[in-house]
């Protein structure tokens, strides 16, 4: 009976340690099939994310290029919109995220903002399309092409515009706004002389596309009426539309439009020395802006026989070297002088383009 005890314990431990390794077999493949189904799931999920996120870029990519948020994206249709151009009509960069219908834009003294009209109101936007702010309520200004305009303040921490037909001015977020003049007739095109006058012309509110028939150029001083009242100067007495001013670099000029006689006049700052600088054929000298080293004045000419999509005027952009009397043609278009010409900082020209 011993020996028949010894052999059943041999066998005994002998089928015990085979039962065991074919459990662990069994127990390694299940946790094998589990990894592969696991593994199957995570692809199939990556796949997903891959497919959700192009859809996604694919859908943003859109967006930008129908909203003109992305910088890389050039229309081809007009209007193209603001672009930066140097003096040879080399476009070097465009100006993304501006609401179609923006006019007036000005780039602020550093480069970094540019401030417009849209709808009525006047908005910055920063240079990059990011941060647009709007900073006034619908401005009611009467109509007319030459009738709205804004204008930096030599530090930049102030905007004039137009209201109501008045000169306004306010700290560069809309805070802290200032009525500059309060005349029964209409103020309008305002420019921000170093010295911290403003310049503008005055004229009936007719709406009259160049500015009516008594409209003449006057200043008043950026802080706003004195003791005794509103302090404004005029400039110009010539029984001629007078329109548009814009300074010299360093305030002792002012060069403006005289629309009946289709050429650019500048004056000094007093009003006194009138006289012709520019003028070679009709409607030319639309919304002169002068260069900041003060070498050149860029402006607008309109042959009648060229109309836009919507029938509203086109006028080329030319730029009048003034010690050679030479005149570029950059060889690009915008709709109506509310888009004239503006420098930027290190001399090219902001301009916003309809084709």
């Amino acid at each position: 009976m011993a020996e028949l005890k010894e052999v059943f314990e041999m066998v005994s431990q002998k089928v015990e340690p085979e039962l065991d390794s074919w459990n662990q077999q069994e127990a390694r493949q299940r946790r094998a099939a589990r990894n592969r189904k696991f593994g199957a799931l995570v692809v199939v999920a990556a796949i997903l994310a891959a497919v959700v996120v192009f859809a996604l870029t694919n859908e943003l990519d859109r967006r930008r290029h129908q909203t003109g948020t992305d910088p890389t994206v050039i229309p081809t249709e007009p209007a193209l919109g603001p672009v930066v151009v140097g003096l040879d009509g080399t476009i070097h960069e465009r100006i993304p995220g501006m609401p179609g219908g923006a006019s007036g834009l000005r780039f602020s003294p550093d480069g970094n903002t540019i401030a417009f009209m849209t709808d009525g109101r006047v908005a910055t936007i920063r240079r990059d399309g990011s941060g647009m702010q709007t900073l006034t309520l619908d401005t009611a200004n009467s109509g007319g092409d030459a009738q709205e305009a804004v204008s930096w303040s030599p530090n930049g921490a102030q905007i004039a515009y137009v209201a109501y037909d008045d000169i306004y001015v306010m700290d560069a977020d809309g805070s802290n706004t200032l009525r500059l003049t309060a005349d029964p007739g209409g103020e309008f095109s305002p420019a921000w002389s170093s010295h911290g006058v403003i310049a503008y012309w005055q004229g009936a509110t007719s709406g009259e596309d160049g500015g009516p028939k008594d409209a003449e150029i006057y200043t008043i001083p950026a802080t706003g009426p004195g003791q005794a009242g509103f302090i404004q100067t005029r400039l110009t007495h010539n029984g001629t539309p007078d329109i548009e001013p814009t300074w010299s670099p360093d305030g002792s000029e002012i060069a403006y439009f005289s629309t009946d006689r289709s050429e650019i006049w500048v004056m000094n700052a007093d009003g006194s020395h009138q006289r012709r600088l520019f003028g070679s054929k009709e409607n030319e000298g639309w919304a002169p802006a002068w260069s900041p080293d003060g070498r050149r004045i860029a402006f607008l000419s309109y042959d009648e026989s060229e109309r836009s999509i919507s029938d509203r005027p086109l006028l080329k952009v030319l730029v009048l070297d003034l010690e050679t009397r030479e005149i570029t043609d950059l060889g690009m278009r915008v709709e109506t002088d509310l888009n004239g010409p503006s420098w930027t900082p290190d001399g090219n020209l902001l301009i916003n383009r309809y084709d």
